[in-house]
């Protein structure tokens, strides 16, 4: 099935041997996205295959599981298809926040025999498309420089993981959700914010997370 947008043409095709799929989702707009695309692809071509959305959730940040859900629960109503088992679990928000991810998402393949996962990581805006994000202070530089949308495409496929949105900035985010006739239905039921994480009635508006929301998609809810 493909995905189009003005960034990137992406071809989403499991292949048939894999039944049982994992998809990390943040309760953010970019991994609701590729849920949506999942469960597009599973209701026209693949109805045999199982995907299971896996969520860790910081004890600072417990809007996860509540967005993530409630996105699962709007792409069933929009969508043919109804996932299999939403797998949860403790992460610490320190520097173990990357290995606690890590350790879920091998807990999910161990448990429920997932073959394959994919996540919603994005391109980060050049210097010159956004110099208000680049390099933000609370997060190492090589973070941000190896993520930019840059002339040659980065591999879709790490490993077991695949990343349809990784040559898509924000923006091309954007495009796919007025694509698909998603924005109004899904984006209000995300969050991106990284500052106001116990308190879910609004974004802060500031943090280098709503900045880039803003930037994408024009506003923040």
């Amino acid at each position: 099935m493909l995905f189009k947008n003005s960034q990137d043409d992406y071809t989403l095709s499991v292949d048939p041997s894999i039944t049982k799929l994992g998809i990390k989702i943040s309760g953010g707009a970019d991994s609701a996205l590729v849920a949506y695309m999942l469960a597009k692809y599973a209701e026209a071509e693949r109805p045999d295959l199982k995907i299971y959305p896996i969520t860790g959730v910081s004890e600072k940040k417990p809007f996860q599981e509540i967005f993530s859900k409630q996105v699962i629960i709007k792409i069933q109503s929009l969508v043919n298809y109804t996932f299999s088992t939403h797998i949860t679990g403790a992460v610490r928000s320190d520097i173990n926040y990357v290995a606690d991810q890590d350790t879920l998402v091998r807990y999910a393949y161990n448990s429920y025999g997932l073959q394959a996962h994919y996540a919603g990581i994005t391109a980060n805006p050049s210097a010159e498309q956004a110099p208000e994000l680049v390099d933000p202070s609370e997060f190492n530089s090589d973070w941000y420089n190896d993520r930019q949308r840059g002339l040659e495409k980065k591999s879709y496929t790490s490993g077991r993981s695949t990343r349809p949105l990784i040559n898509t900035d924000k923006q091309g985010v954007y495009e796919h959700y007025v694509t698909l006739g998603i924005l109004e239905d899904i984006f209000p039921l995300t969050r991106s914010c990284e500052t106001h994480t116990l308190d879910f009635s609004t974004h802060c508006g500031t943090c280098w997370f709503c900045a880039e929301r803003q930037w994408g998609f024009g506003r923040l809810v």
